[in-house]
């Protein structure tokens, strides 16, 4: 899978961003250790690994046992097995667009068929090209955003063609509420989907089942089956709101000082002139904004931190810079070239998003291009970022 665009040098960058590959592939270990003896613990790797660079982060898993990976789109499906080799398994979770079956099938990628539509034109494409194509089914268990209803999935199991020249490696559904562990929907969720995986086994004894995403792992071994579909955890979020994080922090993002002054009077600072500095007050004004990530929502509310220092920004973000109060922090570290830390161990992107009231994963995934990207191999000691 190859970047978008090409590196930047930290000389040129405006921000620095650090992943750690082995704190990633920690936490791969982390997860596997939950779940049942026997169940496979893929990751999904889907917008470029939410962000934070889908090639070497795919390689370090791959290196580190992972055997299944899940990407969204097609493309990203191609790209991917450039890196991976034929070896592992890639489920594309939307399938792919109609009369691409065969690039699908070309790059040896299981598609989840979600539609009536899509189990149709695969099982034409397999019947056409005489092929046995490895296929996940999914259904709908309450989300009701992809997966065959009760009564096109009670339908296809009893037309004895439909699923002819198709080889189901797996149902599947997805759970809607597993990050809120007392939501009544899990358990719903759970029955009917144990449910049409034993009506499936009749017709497919070896089918396999596959459930748990990130948080859908800490809600037991009965939610686990055979494939857990781990996403968010692995890149450091939290699984479980409300409590302790049982994954490691990931990503380190740190911004350049470009200015810092003191305001001599009385003024207001940045578009909209939102907010006020007072005689005395010193901003710091640094290469980042919207335009790589930083959002928006995180005017006058955003949170960072320099030399230990707790700071806030000051004003609106705009699209390549933004401003903090910095009144609290030593002259000493006040300097053109200092590293403001955006995204650390002590805040990590869930503790940016309260800010921004939103979730990590948009955070992460929002993470633009302009960052010089640095990442720590998987295989070095210690997972201090």
């Amino acid at each position: 899978m190859s970047a978008l665009h090409p590196p930047i040098s930290a000389d040129h960058a405006g921000a620095i961003l650090t992943i750690n590959l082995a704190a990633i592939t920690e936490n791969w270990r982390i997860l596997k250790r939950k779940l049942r003896p026997g169940c496979d613990c893929g990751a999904v790797v889907k917008a470029d690994a939410y962000g934070l660079g889908a090639p070497n982060i795919a390689a370090a898993l791959a290196g580190a046992g992972c055997k299944t990976f899940y990407v969204a789109h097609l493309g990203e499906g191609v790209e991917l097995r450039k890196v991976l080799g034929r070896a592992p398994r890639i489920i594309v979770l939307h399938g792919a667009n109609p009369g691409l079956e065969g690039e699908v099938f070309k790059h040896g990628l299981i598609p989840v068929l979600s539609t009536p539509h899509q189990i149709t034109a695969w099982r034409t494409f397999a019947s056409n090209t005489d092929v046995l194509q490895e296929t996940v089914i999914q259904v709908d268990t309450g989300m009701n955003r992809l997966g065959l209803s009760d009564k096109e999935f009670t339908g296809h199991l009893n037309d004895p063609d439909c699923f002819e020249g198709l080889t189901p490696l797996a149902l599947m559904s997805h759970l809607a509420s597993a990050n809120t562990p007392k939501h009544p929907l899990n358990k719903a969720q759970l029955e009917r989907f144990s449910r049409a995986l034993r009506v499936f086994r009749v017709k497919f004894p070896d089918a396999k089942g596959t459930l748990s995403n990130s948080s859908g792992i800490f809600l037991g071994e009965t939610w686990h089956h055979d494939y857990a579909r781990p996403g968010a955890a692995l890149y450091g979020l939290n699984p479980q709101p409300g409590n302790k994080n049982p994954m490691l922090p990931v990503a380190l993002l740190q911004a350049k000082i470009l200015q810092v002054r003191r305001v001599d009077s009385t003024e207001t600072v940045g578009y909209g002139a939102t907010f006020q500095a007072t005689d005395g007050m010193k901003l710091a004004t640094v290469s980042i904004g919207y335009a790589d990530g930083f959002l928006r929502s995180l005017s006058n509310t955003g949170a960072a931190s320099l030399d230990g220092f707790p700071i806030r920004v000051a004003g609106i973000v705009s699209m390549d810079l933004l401003t903090f109060d910095v009144s609290n922090v030593p002259d000493s570290s006040l300097r053109p070239g200092a590293m403001i830390d955006i995204l650390s161990q002590e805040q990590t992107a869930d503790d940016l998003a309260s800010h921004a009231d939103t979730i990590g994963y948009e955070i992460l995934t929002s993470l633009g291009q302009r960052y010089a990207r640095r990442y720590l191999p998987a295989n070095a000691p210690g997972l201090s970022l």
